[in-house]
């Protein structure tokens, strides 16, 4: 993990669903896995983490569904795949309409 400027004044959505699954395997829960790293002020504690500190023991063959909701109850989501291990996971930014 590193330090990251974008995250550091980042106030994003509530993580409200975080899911991991195989490819045609039940997804599993892990809202609160990542809530750990999403952090108390919906930031990412203001680091960027690799795939492995993320996703432990997991490869390309492992999806992902991470979704927020804001202050609107606009709902915010993004997906992908596990990347390497010591790739960066760089989730985007979720920027509330009320937020500059």
């Amino acid at each position: 993990m590193i330090d990251c400027e974008y995250y550091q004044n980042y106030n994003g959505p509530k993580l409200i669903l975080a899911q991991i699954w195989l490819k045609n395997k039940e997804r599993e829960n892990i809202t609160e896995h990542i809530q750990k790293f999403y952090g108390n002020e919906n930031n990412w504690n203001g680091k960027l983490y690799t795939f492995n500190d993320i996703f432990p023991n997991k490869d390309s063959s492992y999806h992902f569904y991470i979704e927020f909701i804001d202050e609107t109850q606009r709902k915010h989501w993004f997906h992908g795949m596990v990347g390497n291990k010591d790739q960066y996971f760089n989730p985007p930014l979720a920027t509330p309409m009320n937020q500059i």
